[in-house]
């Protein structure tokens, strides 16, 4: 793929830092939660609460909870137009914009200290579920009659990005990808280079996903994609372990705020880290396969390492898709193992989906995320439900507990169904200070 850099050679990218990160997830419903969770091994998967599910193959997910809206953030019936998984991206914006310094912790907006037109949005958001039963009891016996349309502007997806713009106070213009489960990977890249080749100045950007629903569990289970070990949900997300079989869904948010470098000092912004490579490819082989000699990631990889201007045996740890399907985890491995050979490169691996399951369209912006806070804290996140690793998984897993290492660069994967691939890679704030090994979020 020609990727625009190649396009504008004689451009010098400008630096691309990262000023403020919200989340929601069923780790916790912050990003310092989030992060707390992780790095604990803290699991909550459980039998779903969303629906009844005892009839489907897979009975148990990963879903948010203690869940509690900004409801001062919206207007009126702002919040009725919006589905589940856009009422989290309300909370992770809020949040990502507040530790920017975008807005204050009340909900109103800052003192503008940039220019609007400057201030773009780019997310990552997973399509919204029909409602069959309700459709069934109130289309059909009223004639398709309905006064109140609110319900159906649940299933655009667009709708959250305005939103977003409106709370950011951003009108340089707002981007809504879908690409499966590289999504909010896609969005992350994209934002990134907006800042970098000047388009914005900074970009709210990340993802939003909810698919714990019977319309989708269907689907999935049709796919036979799902893990079914319904007698044990916490072990049953086990990524690169030799008796995975599936993955196990999540639901969630995670925002960003992306700045070019001069205009975060300008603002006075706290610095978390910053993104400097982007790869994306499309792997143009099948539906729902990854190629088997794992091209498609290969590249991707390959191309944000490039893009970054370092070589792999600068990266420490990558975030790994990791699903816990056979067929992802061995082609990921494998993708991995080649850009990074072992005899030359010192890889720690992990994907920290058994601890936030698979949040879709929300998973490339919460793993970039993780990525961003193990370099920010110097810690590896865990390798967890891993009882016998798959020696066709040929990488070196992190260990089983959160491990102080020093890094300076990680990057970040995505692989989303329909072929797309995503890598990230980022770089430390302030590579070379000192900072405590683990710490604790707020």
């Amino acid at each position: 793929m020609q990727k625009r850099s190649a396009a504008t050679a004689n451009q010098k990218k400008r630096r691309v830092v990262v000023t403020g990160m919200g989340a929601v997830t069923p780790v916790g419903n912050s990003m310092d939660r989030t992060w707390n969770g992780i790095i604990e091994g803290v699991v909550n998967a459980a039998k779903v609460k969303a629906f009844d599910g005892g009839t489907f193959p897979t009975t148990f997910a990963y879903e948010v909870s203690d869940f509690k809206l900004r409801t001062d953030l919206l207007k009126k019936n702002e919040e009725n137009a919006l589905n589940r998984a856009a009422l989290f991206g309300v909370n992770a914006v809020a949040e990502a914009l507040e530790q920017a310094g975008i807005m204050r912790s009340q909900g109103s907006a800052a003192p503008s200290d940039f220019d609007k037109k400057r201030a773009a949005v780019c997310l990552g958001i997973g399509m919204a579920s029909p409602e069959p039963e309700w459709f069934a009891k109130r289309y059909i016996p009223n004639q398709f009659r309905d006064e109140d349309l609110r319900r159906h502007l649940k299933y655009l997806p667009f709708l959250f990005s305005g939103i977003a713009a409106r709370l950011m106070g951003a009108r340089g213009g707002t981007t809504t990808i879908h690409t499966a489960c590289a999504s909010s990977g896609q969005s992350v890249g994209e934002a990134y280079e907006m800042v970098a080749y000047g388009d914005a100045d900074i970009v709210l950007t990340g993802g939003v996903d909810s698919m714990i629903n019977p319309f989708y569990f269907a689907g999935f289970s049709l796919l036979g994609a799902l893990s079914r070990r319904n007698d044990d949900p916490k072990t049953a997300s086990r990524s690169f372990d030799a008796d995975r079989d599936g993955f196990v869904l999540g639901e969630g948010a995670c925002m960003l705020v992306f700045e070019e470098y001069e205009h975060a000092k300008k603002r006075g912004a706290k610095i978390i880290g910053e993104i400097c490579g982007y790869g994306i490819t499309e792997s143009a082989y099948r539906i729902t396969d990854l190629h088997p000699e794992g091209i498609g990631p290969t590249e991707a990889m390959q191309m944000a390492i490039d893009d970054a201007g370092i070589s792999p045996t600068k990266v420490a740890y990558v975030n790994a898709h990791g699903t816990s399907t056979h067929l992802n985890d061995k082609i990921e491995a494998l993708a991995v193992s080649k850009v990074f050979p072992k005899e030359r490169c010192d890889v720690h691996v992990s994907s920290t989906k058994p601890m936030t399951g698979h949040m879709i369209s929300a998973a490339g912006a919460i793993e970039f995320a993780v990525a961003l806070m193990a370099l920010k804290y110097q810690v590896l996140p865990p390798t967890i439900n891993v009882h016998t690793a798959d020696a066709q998984c040929d990488v070196k897993l992190t260990p089983s507990v959160a491990t102080p290492k020093k890094m300076e660069y990680a990057l970040s994967n995505s692989v989303g169904f329909g072929g797309s691939n995503t890598a990230l890679v980022c770089r430390r704030a302030d590579a070379g200070s000192e900072q405590p090994a683990i710490e604790r979020g707020k």
